[in-house]
């Protein structure tokens, strides 16, 4: 038999519903919908299902050789929530039964703040942080200048991390052309390899839908003064950015079309920053007819032009000035040209025996330039071919494998050759109202002549339905990181501080565990899911930028201050352990469409190293006051991280009106770096007196001890059906704030934009 499945009420082709026997046979649609199916003669009742549709079942009988065509049209269940993710399975399942704590970014929450970027759009996120570009889930990462990543960033399945420096630019991702955000919590290796250790976030892109459809947003916006007037630097005119995207999408028959591009231009707040930037992205499938297969190719073009500010000058008069001024044989400002492209073909393959066949391939080109004459340059190499099948009536089974190769030629960090292989596999399976999930890989990494420790790593968890909408999980998972060439051989420097090469440096690994609750509520035409769980994270051999003296050879007498700067070093064993209460919703309460996005985060960030030693130094000690015991304590919390932060996103419409407002916050920082204020031990060793090298971190930070909220506010109307206008508001209040030390965020801002549809 064969046949296609559609949504009921628009009559567009589902892919990958499941078309199955009553006796364990089955299959899955191709992307046009369409199915075969071979059985013996006989009598069956045979089920359609797709998650978010209302199961459908029709009575057939099949004689010898018969070729029966069976069609089906899905209705969209409409009892729950449905959020359908892919990423912590690699296939669609319902968000209620996953093992894992998950989130979901809408587009609709990305476009109508005027997201610039993905990592403003990530934001709006509960428990994911963003520190001076650097991604964190649960307060897994601190700030580590720029290279290395413990959280994965995919579009479609596919690293965005750079072959050289494993970082991300946010401004690469296609924000314009979006389908859905997912962000999993918690390692995440067995699936996604290195860099999953602290999570994953994965930028699911759309395809074509029958009508073809066209986006253009534009925007400008103008910064406001501080409401300290001392740190106004600029006279006449007031910083400023514009910019605007646009999407195009279209089916030519079985030919899928998606065009995309972004430009911006900045003109920043902080002296000596700005930004020019253009990107265009194209994504093509074509769905071969009646064979199951569906191939393309996608692409995306990069090039930017800036100049970067790093540090603060002082926390009053200069804190929106560079360090060093901008002398450019003092400053602390970079000037740069980057450019990044890749192409990715893939093709997919759905067999009459249910097997789904899926291979992905990349080019990835990185092109760093700025005027210290310290330029990289990367050349990535990435292929996954990945198989799925329901084996045994009802396992879904994965296996995959994933290859990549990195050439990288730098004046920065010098020539350098890097691969990594790994295999996997997945189980899944229902029983009732029970789902469980194993899974297992293996990797290697090698940098020149260096292997990496290759070991596999496991992942295991349970869902249990509890009642009608309540949903108990738990889980397990390991993870691990091979450090990125940048951290193992960078040589350079910001001004007046040294950054050095540690080819010695070694992996990080670790495990999380994740326990929560699921509630489904609705409170009339409104759906939400409530959700609360409980984490620990643990790791080894915790890779951070520490500052120090490092010279080639431990040697006594003076110190050289050509030795002394910065290092990526294993600073030993950490835990975070915590928790966390989110909620997301969406429908109409009466009259008024809501849509919100809310939760709160606490963390307890150790570092188990330090603590070793603390514990035994208080616990052996007699003399010590209770201030004393305090700050000894508090010298085991993790740099950079957050012990609470919360997120409140609510948007509200009626008729052609919009409103929305956003609240951030973030408690005190307790610790970072002592040399940021100045008490590092070396400082005080080489000045003989506590010595702030960047003035005015220390009184900044003693200022500041309640932490940070941050609010915004939009207005949108919709002139016609087709064109929306929005004044938007980001840091409302004015506040004066800072996320890392030694930089300020951005003040009071308002945007206008307006927003085409067609």
């Amino acid at each position: 038999m064969k046949g296609s499945v559609k949504n009921s009420r628009n009559g567009e082709a589902i892919t990958g519903a499941i078309v199955r026997s009553a006796d364990g046979q089955g299959t899955s649609t191709d992307a046009l919908g369409n199915y075969k199916l071979i059985v013996n003669a006989g009598n069956y009742t045979i089920t359609f299902s797709h998650l978010g549709y209302a199961k459908q079942q029709k009575t057939i009988s099949l004689i010898p050789d018969q070729i029966l065509i069976l069609n089906a049209d899905l209705n969209e269940d409409t009892s729950e929530l449905n959020l359908i993710v892919i990423s912590a399975s690699k296939y669609n399942k319902q968000i209620t039964d996953e093992t894992v704590s998950m989130e979901v970014l809408k587009p609709d929450f990305i476009h109508n703040t005027n997201a610039i970027s993905m990592d403003q759009a990530l934001e709006k996120v509960p428990g994911v942080t963003i520190i001076d570009n650097q991604a964190n889930i649960r307060g897994g990462s601190g700030f580590s200048y720029g290279a290395g990543s413990r959280v994965m960033v995919l579009v479609d399945d596919i690293p965005e991390l750079t072959g050289d420096a494993n970082d991300v630019k946010w401004e690469f991702l296609p924000i314009e052309n979006l389908n859905q955000v997912e962000i999993i919590k918690g390692a995440s290796s067995v699936l996604y390899g290195s860099s999953a250790l602290n999570g994953v976030i994965n930028i699911r892109t759309a395809y074509p839908v029958s009508k073809p459809e066209t986006r253009i947003n534009i925007f400008q916006g103008l910064y406001i003064n501080p409401p300290d007037k001392n740190l106004i630097w600029w006279q006449n005119k007031q910083p400023y950015f514009n910019g605007g995207n646009f999407s195009h999408s279209r089916r030519y028959h079985q030919f899928d079309l998606v065009l995309g591009g972004n430009v911006y231009n900045e003109s920043s707040f902080h002296e000596g920053e700005f930004t020019q930037r253009g990107r265009i992205n194209a994504n093509t499938r074509y769905r071969f007819k009646n064979i199951g297969l569906s191939a393309g190719i996608n692409t995306n073009l990069m090039y930017y032009q800036s100049g970067t500010y790093f540090l603060w000058a002082n926390d009053t008069t200069g804190a929106l000035r560079p360090l060093g001024g901008l002398d450019t044989s003092t400053t602390t400002l970079s000037e740069g040209k980057n450019t990044r492209f890749n192409l990715d073909p893939f093709v997919t393959f759905f067999s009459p025996n249910g097997g789904h066949h899926d291979l992905r391939l990349r080019y990835f080109y990185t092109k760093n330039n700025n005027n210290t004459s310290q330029g990289a340059v990367s050349n990535w190499y990435y292929s996954q071919y990945l198989y799925q099948k329901i084996i045994f009536h009802d396992i879904s089974f994965t296996a995959g494998a994933v290859g990549s190769y990195s050439v990288v030629t730098a004046e920065l960090y010098g020539n350098h050759l890097a691969s990594n292989f790994a295999i996997f596999t997945q189980v899944d399976k229902k029983i009732g109202r029970l789902n469980a999930v194993a899974g297992l890989r293996y990797e290697t990494f090698k940098v020149d002549s260096f292997t990496g420790n290759s070991r596999p790593v496991f992942r295991a968890g349970i869902n249990y339905q509890l009642l009608k909408g309540t949903y108990l999980r738990a889980s397990f998972g390991q993870g691990y990181r091979f450090p990125s060439i940048a951290e193992k051989y960078i040589s350079t420097s910001v001004g007046a501080l040294k950054i050095f090469p540690n080819p010695g440096v070694q992996p990080e690994k670790g495990w999380s565990a994740d326990i929560g609750l699921k509630q489904a509520l609705k409170i009339g035409n409104w759906l939400s899911y409530l959700d609360l769980s409980g984490f620990t994270q643990r790791y080894s051999n915790l890779i951070e930028f520490k500052f120090g003296y490092y010279p080639p050879e431990l040697t006594a007498g003076d110190y050289d201050f050509s030795f002394v700067g910065f290092k990526s070093i294993n600073i030993g064993n950490a835990s975070i352990t915590g928790i966390e209460l989110s909620v997301i919703g969406e429908g109409n309460i009466g009259n008024l469409k809501t849509n919100l996005l809310a939760g709160i985060d606490f963390i307890s960030p150790i570092n188990r190293t330090q603590k070793k030693l603390v514990d035994s130094i208080i616990n052996n000690s007699t003399v010590l006051s209770n201030q004393q015991v305090d700050s000894l304590n508090e010298t085991k919390i993790l740099n950079y991280r957050f012990k609470t932060t919360a997120k409140f996103n609510v948007e509200l419409s009626y008729n052609k009106f919009s409103a929305g407002a956003e609240m951030r916050y973030n408690s005190y920082m307790v610790n970072v770096d002592p040399f940021f204020e100045g008490t590092d031990p070396l400082l005080i060793t080489l000045f003989e007196k506590p010595t702030e090298l960047i003035p005015g971190v220390k009184e900044w930070r003693n200022r500041h001890k309640n932490g940070d909220y941050i609010i915004d506010f939009r207005l949108s109307y919709d002139i016609v059906s087709s064109v929306r206008i929005s004044l938007i508001s980001k840091n409302l209040l004015n506040r004066t704030y800072s996320i890392r030390p030694a930089l300020l965020e951005a003040p009071q801002n308002f945007q206008l934009q307006v927003t085409v549809k067609i």
